[in-house]
């Protein structure tokens, strides 16, 4: 970065006397520069579409950690449990008719497994990576706060799946461009 001076321009690196690191990158954004989306098509063909106005989204995975008292011991300590996948994210509702929320809150109020996928980038450029996973939709939590517009907080925890041939399906690594299994 060059900052003006009374004699042409300098460095920032200049002026402060300091160096920047020069290899290090930032994280995407979520919801701006990483991407939700369902998969409308079959576990073996997907068809992912976007979740648009999906934002917030956060995980929890891995081992579930579980408390544990020792006979003659003040303390208690941790172990791990089951692993477990789960998280949330907000979906902001679009006025009049959203039929991403229509949908999304139809599978979730009849019990229907909802394939996910999270990249870090578009589906559609092969540098995105992130996570794909068949996931039950939970209670819907929305707010209207004055101004603000109608936020859904969907949460969603792994689903007991299996494909056609009787395959337990869980959380994999996703790729953009991934045609699926």
């Amino acid at each position: 970065m060059l900052l003006p001076t009374p004699f042409g321009f300098v460095s920032l690196e200049d002026r402060l006397g300091i160096m920047l690191a020069t290899d290090l990158t930032r994280g995407a954004y979520s919801g701006k520069e990483t991407f939700l989306y369902y998969n409308t098509g079959t576990y073996a063909a997907p068809v992912w579409a976007e979740i648009p106005r999906a934002r917030n989204i956060s995980t929890n995975d891995g081992p579930a950690l579980a408390d544990v008292e020792f006979h003659g011991s003040a303390n208690t300590s941790q172990i791990p449990g089951y692993k477990a996948f789960n998280g949330s994210f907000e979906l902001v509702r679009r006025r009049g008719t959203d039929a991403v929320y229509d949908a999304l809150k139809a599978a979730s109020e009849a019990g229907n497994i909802v394939h996910l996928m999270h990249l870090n980038g578009p589906e559609n450029v092969g540098t995105s990576v992130g996570w794909m996973a068949p996931v039950l939709l939970g209670e819907f939590a929305e707010t209207a706060n004055g101004g603000d517009p109608v936020v859904a907080t969907v949460p969603f925890g792994l689903a007991d799946a299996y494909d056609t041939g009787d395959n337990e399906i869980g959380k994999e690594p996703a790729t953009g461009t991934d045609p699926g299994p």
